[in-house]
């Protein structure tokens, strides 16, 4: 029987505020630690591109000469030349380290291929000088606090790096896994376990869109043995050697080949993945099978050493790099780099997190700047989620009750799950676009109480929208635990002689950005992390323990959550994992079923137990997934205003508009003129962001720089080629490179945001699940 998931809290009240939490608004509070990302290098290794009045001078001469003394100032830089390593190696191998070297022997610093590969550096500095990032010394983490007792900002520390840390990737250490995994010789030694998505109590199999299939009296007994993970001699072992007991071998592989047992060496997502390759090799009992198999390691232990300690040395690390990549190609069999992918995937076999020496403090005159519009738009953002919540209930149980219909039996977890991909990944016309368009009307009725109004800004005031908010927006109760937690990403706009502007980047639903691995393991208190997490989750969540090679899945971020409480959470699986890092018990999916409630809820209960739960609750992380970026208040238009709610910027300017509407062909002019002189007519600032089609995360285009001007039009043709009809978006770059706040170790100015997480205080605790009286076996 599928026991009970713990709960911890009895129902009926919102919890206490916490320490870790102070009041923002009325049924909101903020955790007093915020992350601090920033750019890893300074915003004035740009201002060497600019050519202020390309636009006006007849020769492309002097602009050339500009650009190419810019591309040479930056790569003599010993941080580029070091991030670029860690990012694409290839690139250095291929010319790149060449032409670092001419320029420090004083070559004249000729290049082949000239113009592309300068805009290439243009293009490479502007992500590592003015995007804001989490990721190695070029991305590093500090941290800010919110307090009571003074005013303004405080720093301490050089703003250097505090730490460095290295890191391997997931998937290098389960190649390796793999590769031993395949050596007939350790076959017996091979962990058996049962598939994390399958049931298999009462004598019955029960798989992912299958029908329950009932198991032979050998397989049975092994399924039985395996309720908890087993070495495969072990597990044999324990019927007889073997050779007398060909019943049970053959029942393992008649399990093995459907799927049903894995057997392999395991390797649970974690900040550590080779400490859990490791244990499985220390423990094998054949004493010089295990010494020689952890020999084996050790090389390559000592090439990732190395690789530590180049930090700072662009050369050194390639070499160390090679080193190591070579290690571990005769390990595995398998290349060190992996293909350029679609997502956000490691591509080396290590990785570095850094800590910046910087500490922040944020006074209390900030934070009263920040409260009411901060509080009104988090009363919206509830609603949004409340309301995503129910319609992706309502197409969840429309797809449930179809699935009952084909198949005429118990609707399983994992079948719903599998079957409602496109109500999961929000595409159009699913419940996520209903509900954004009904959102964005309703805050129209809200911008059309506008107090100041202009061509560029528009200012909203929250004495006046507050009755409104309360009105269009009625506060609810969420669907899911996660949803109690927001993260907006706020930046700080130096303005002199006044205090700093809170200006709006985004405002992530129902998550809490910290749970990313890279804060995880680069704060200075962990356990300050887990503790605010419990206190805001007493009673407990539904977390599925996601497979390493899920689309959604790296080493470095979130899912899966970094901030886990094995203590609290419940997990359940959907498909082939490695299983929990901690041990913990999962639940499989596959013997979990979809019904309606009395109330004619979903609900899911074990097929053999005596409790239920929401479905929501228990696809609560989906959820997340679903909405997390559904924070939009204005449709996308031809241009729209900054907006101000008080004194915060909520949304920044923006243009958008079709890719065939800007001039981008090269035409031998190599300033680009026209699509410089079309920007301006548009009315947009020199420094804006640009998101096309062809890139997948936005970039800085300076319009006074030809490089940048280039690799804009680059990016509208490729776009175009790709689809006529594609369309581009222009954002304000706000703060702009005069108006930062942070400064580098060298005095020279940063971009920069926190990443603060916010807490709905009108959400009550109420158990995770409660007992079913109608269950059967």
């Amino acid at each position: 029987m599928t026991a009970a998931p713990h709960t911890s809290t009895a129902p009926g009240a919102p919890s206490a505020d916490p320490a870790h939490r102070l009041t923002l608004h009325a049924d909101w509070s903020l955790w007093r630690l915020a992350a601090l990302r920033s750019a890893g290098m300074p915003i004035s290794w740009l201002d060497g591109f600019a050519v202020p009045d390309c636009a006006d001078d007849e020769s492309d001469t002097r602009s050339r000469e500009t650009s190419a003394a810019a591309v040479r100032s930056v790569v003599a830089q010993p941080a580029f030349l070091e991030a670029v390593t860690w990012q694409n190696p290839a690139l250095i191998r291929n010319w790149m380290g060449r032409f670092a070297a001419d320029l420090a022997a004083d070559g004249d610093g000729r290049l082949s291929r000239r113009d592309q590969r300068e805009a290439l550096v243009a293009f490479l500095a502007q992500r590592y000088c003015a995007k804001n990032e989490t990721i190695g010394f070029f991305g590093p983490v500090a941290w800010a606090r919110f307090t009571d007792d003074q005013a303004g900002v405080t720093t301490r520390g050089t703003a250097g790096l505090r730490s460095r840390t290295l890191f391997r990737e997931h998937w290098a250490v389960d190649a390796i896994a793999r590769a031993f995994a395949e050596r007939p010789a350790l076959h017996t030694h091979l962990i058996a376990r049962r598939h994390p998505a399958c049931s298999f109590d009462g004598g019955v199999l029960r798989r992912p869109r299958r029908r329950p299939q009932p198991l032979d009296p050998d397989e049975a007994a092994l399924a039985a043995a395996l309720d908890r993970p087993r070495r495969v001699g072990e597990l044999l072992s324990a019927y007889g050697p073997p050779e007398s007991a060909p019943a049970t071998a053959r029942a393992l592989e008649r399990l093995t080949a459907t799927g049903a047992v894995l057997v392999g060496f395991p390797v649970p997502v974690t900040d550590q993945p080779e400490d859990a390759l490791r244990a499985h090799l220390s423990q094998i009992p054949d004493e010089k099978l295990r010494d020689s198999l952890l020999a084996e390691l050790a090389p390559l232990d000592e090439a990732v050493d190395a690789v530590a300690a180049t930090a700072g040395d662009p050369v050194a690390l390639r070499g160390a790099l090679d080193r190591l990549g070579a290690e571990f190609r005769s390990l595995t069999g398998v290349g060190d780099q992996r293909a350029k992918p679609d997502r956000d995937l490691g591509r080396c076999i290590v990785y570095e997190d850094c800590r910046r020496d910087l500490d922040v403090d944020i006074g209390t005159d900030l934070i009263k700047d920040l409260r009411a519009p901060l509080g009104l738009l988090l009363d919206t953002a509830r609603w949004l989620v409340c309301e995503n919540g129910a319609e992706l209930e309502r197409d969840l149980a429309a797809r449930a009750e179809s699935l009952h219909a084909a198949s005429g039996r118990p609707v399983g977890l994992c079948d719903l799950v599998m079957a409602s991909g496109d109500i999961l990944s929000g595409l159009p016309g699913s419940a996520v676009s209903r509900v954004a368009a009904d959102f964005r009307a309703r805050w129209a009725e809200l911008l059309a109480t506008a107090t100041e109004s202009s061509a560029s800004s528009v200012r909203l005031s929250t004495a006046v929208t507050a009755p409104l908010v309360r009105l269009l927006f009625p506060a609810g109760p969420v669907r899911w635990r996660a949803a109690r937690q927001h993260s907006p990403d706020l930046m700080l706009r130096a303005r002199p002689g006044r205090r700093p502007q809170w200006v709006l980047g985004e405002l992530h639903l129902a998550v809490n950005t910290l749970e990313n691995r890279a804060f995880a393991t680069q704060a200075d208190d962990r356990a300050e992390l887990l503790t605010a997490t419990a206190a805001d989750f007493p009673d407990g969540r539904f977390v599925p323990v996601y497979p390493a090679a899920s689309p959604a899945v790296t080493s470095r971020t979130y899912p899966p959550p970094a901030l886990d409480l094995p203590e609290l959470y419940q997990y359940w699986s959907w498909t082939a994992d490695e299983g929990h890092p901690s041990g913990s018990t999962v639940l499989p999916g596959a013997g979990l079923l979809v019904e309606q409630d009395d109330s004619s809820r979903l609900v899911v209960r074990p097929a053999d137990g005596n409790w239920r739960a929401p479905l929501t609750e228990v696809l609560g992380e989906f959820l997340t997934a679903v909405v997390a970026n559904q924070f939009s208040i204005r449709p996308l238009a031809a241009h729209q205003p900054r907006l101000l709610l008080d004194d915060v910027v909520i949304a920044r300017e923006t243009w958008h508009l079709p890719v065939s509407e800007l001039p981008y062909t090269v035409d031998n002019d190599y300033r680009h003129r026209a699509l410089r002189r079309r920007l301006q007519e548009l009315g947009m600032p020199r420094w804006v962001f640009a998101r096309t089609p062809d890139q997948p995360k936005p970039y800085l285009v300076d319009q006074d720089a030809p490089l940048s001007l280039r690799n804009l039009a680059r990016g509208l043709r490729r776009s175009a080629a790709s689809e006529a009809s594609t369309a581009v978006t222009f954002t304000e770059m706000l703060p702009a490179p005069d108006e930062l706040w942070l400064a580098g170790p060298d005095g020279r100015p940063h971009t920069s945001e926190l990443r603060v997480v916010v807490h709905d205080d009108a959400q009550v605790t109420s158990p995770l699940t409660t007992p079913d009286r109608t269950a059967s076996a």
